[in-house]
């Protein structure tokens, strides 16, 4: 399903979709979309987030609560916070999901912000470059000795595209680029597969979109509220459960995710409340942005100005543009 200039109307007629996938920047109502469009289709979201997987930090994850749709989400909260999931072990969860939905209702909805998740759950995923665990090694070795700065600013000479899409903080994906760069002598970033692939099903994919400073709100916002809910309990737990050894900012699982840097800096009276506020929003500014720059990259996504329009308006252009049946906003079995 190519698209000539993203964003053009198409005919229904013009896409028969068993699969909508909805990508978007953090904050700007992908939830709220996709559980709208559940209710009408009638299978269940799946979650594409790299951190909303794990268990135990609802707050800092951002799950979904009882009132935006959590039972109707599968893949959130459901693997251990300290193991480190990679793009192809969600893709061995999120497949059958996929398959079984559309077997049973004829459509699948997946929504979330992790772009390679997403790609991983709707298409086979090319080799990234030969795993090398020696130079792993070498390289995590490396991390831990001078720090991950070091290592990205190795990765922006050799791959600046690369660079942009991953936070410097991020030790364990700046270490996997640069195995894949230095161990394949290409480009991570310059791979023409990443969203140009061959999907299993029928599939048509949603960009959600919206003006700067509307996003700017929603993240502030959305900040104050993990404040307030208890996120520094959450870290604070896992902390005093796991160790602080093992639990260090950017090590693996949820030490990666943002905002739990921020979190143990307060917890260590390094910074205080509303500093950590203001970093941990500019922090998921960043990665909107980062967000944003994968969505260009999906040759054939429809984007959507979300701005100032309710969920369930969303929701019934989407399925115009699927088929004419589904249009209406009838469940269809294509």
């Amino acid at each position: 399903m190519n698209t000539e200039g993203q964003g053009s109307p198409r005919e229904a007629s013009e896409i028969h979709g068993h699969v909508i996938g909805l990508l978007g920047p953090t904050g700007v109502g992908k939830t709220a979309v996709a559980v709208e469009l559940a209710r009408r289709l009638r299978p269940r979201v799946i979650s594409c987030d790299s951190m909303q997987v794990y268990k135990g930090f609802p707050v800092l994850t951002n799950h979904p609560s009882e009132a935006e749709g959590r039972n109707l989400h599968e893949l959130v909260g459901v693997v251990d916070p300290g193991e480190t999931l990679s793009a192809a072990a969600y893709a061995d969860m999120a497949r059958p999901l996929v398959d079984s939905a559309v077997e049973r209702s004829g459509w699948a909805v997946l929504a979330g912000g992790s772009g390679l998740y997403m790609r991983a759950a709707l298409a086979p995923l090319a080799a990234a470059g030969v795993a090398d665990a020696e130079l792993r090694k070498r390289l995590e070795e490396r991390a831990e000795s001078v720090g991950s700065g070091e290592l990205y600013a190795d990765l922006q000479r050799l791959d600046a595209e690369a660079a942009k899409s991953i936070d410097a903080r991020n030790v364990r994906r700046v270490v996997r680029a640069l195995e894949s760069v230095l161990g394949s002598g290409k480009p991570w970033s310059g791979r023409g597969d990443l969203w140009d692939p061959q999907y299993y099903h029928p599939t048509l994919v949603v960009g959600l979109i919206t003006d700067r400073g509307s996003l700017a709100e929603a993240i502030e916002g959305r900040t104050r509220r993990m404040v307030e809910k208890g996120v520094a309990d959450e870290v604070r737990r896992y902390r005093s459960e796991r160790g602080e050894e093992g639990t260090r900012p950017g090590g693996p699982g949820v030490c990666s995710a943002i905002g739990y840097p921020e979190v143990c800096a307060y917890l260590q009276g390094e910074i205080s409340e509303s500093a950590m506020i203001e970093r941990i929003a500019a922090a998921t500014r960043k990665y909107a942005r980062r967000q944003l720059t994968w969505l260009r990259k999906v040759k054939d996504a429809v984007m959507i100005d979300v701005h100032g329009r309710e969920a369930a308006a969303v929701a019934k252009e989407i399925l115009a543009y699927t088929t004419r049946e589904a249009s209406g906003g009838e469940s269809s079995k294509a």
